[in-house]
C-alpha cells in the first residue's frame, strides 16, 4: 500500500445541541453534521497503482454510506470532545495500464474511511468562550481493489491473486487548535475551529465552521 495524505477538512454543522447552563454543572453537546474533505495519495498492490485523490465532489458522486457525529462534555474551563466520521465510497471503475494488461481491463475500487478525533479543550472563560484545543486524530483508510482482466492466463506474479485485493494505511496525527464561539441570534450560535498538526499525514490542517441552533 502506498502513502495517503490528509489535506484538509471543512465542516458545516447543523445541530440540535443540548447545553447545561449552570457554570457549576456539566455541559454537553451532541451534533450530527455534513462535511467536506480532501485526500491525496496513492495505493499500490504489485504492479497496480491506484491514485487516492478524493475531493468533496467525488464524495458526493461516489458516496455509498456514511455519517458523522460530534460530542462534547465539559465543566467550567475544561472540556473534552470526540469527533467520529465513517464513509464508504465506490468510484467508477478505472482503466488498468496497457501493457501489461489488455486494453479493456479495468479496476473497481471501494474505499472505507474512518476518522476518530479525541481532544481536550481549555475554555478561557468557561462555557461558550474561546478555547485552546490539544488533540489527536486517527485516520484509517481501506482500499478494496477488484481487477477485471479479460485474459485467461495472466503471467505469474502480475497480481498477487485473483479476485479482490485489500490493503490500507492507518496512522495518528497530533494537533493544536483554536475554537471560538459567537452568538448570532436568539436561537443561533456560530463557532470557528481551526487546527494545525503533525504525524502520519503531510502537514494536516483543518478548518471548521459551525452553525448551531
Amino acid at each position: 500500500m502506498g502513502n495517503c495524505r490528509f489535506l484538509g477538512l471543512f465542516l458545516l454543522l447543523v445541530s440540535n445541541a443540548g447545553w447545561a447552563q449552570s457554570a457549576d454543572s456539566l455541559d454537553w453537546k451532541i451534533t450530527p453534521y455534513l462535511w467536506m474533505v480532501g485526500i491525496d495519495g496513492s495505493a499500490t498492490i504489485g504492479p497496480i497503482e491506484q491514485d487516492v485523490e478524493v475531493s468533496f465532489s467525488d464524495i458526493l458522486s461516489d458516496f455509498e454510506i456514511g455519517g458523522s457525529v460530534y460530542g462534547e462534555l465539559g465543566k467550567g474551563n475544561h472540556a473534552v470532545h470526540i469527533d467520529y466520521t465513517y464513509l464508504r465510497l465506490r468510484p467508477d471503475p478505472n482503466p488498468l495500464p496497457s501493457p501489461p494488461f489488455p486494453a479493456d481491463s479495468t479496476i473497481e475500487t471501494k474505499m472505507t474511511i474512518n476518522i476518530f478525533e479525541p481532544a481536550y479543550n481549555y475554555r478561557f472563560n468557561g462555557l461558550n468562550s474561546t478555547s485552546l484545543v490539544l488533540g489527536a486524530r486517527y485516520m484509517d483508510i481501506e482500499m478494496r481493489m477488484t481487477p477485471n482482466v479479460n485474459l485467461p492466463d495472466l503471467p505469474p506474479g502480475l497480481i498477487p491473486e485473483r479476485g479482490a485485493l485489500t490493503a490500507g494505511p492507518n496512522w495518528w496525527d497530533y494537533f493544536v487548535g483554536v475554537k471560538t464561539h459567537n452568538k448570532i441570534g436568539a436561537n443561533w450560535d456560530f463557532e470557528f475551529y481551526g487546527t494545525l498538526g503533525t504525524g502520519g499525514s503531510d502537514l494536516p490542517w483543518t478548518l471548521q465552521a459551525t452553525f448551531g441552533r
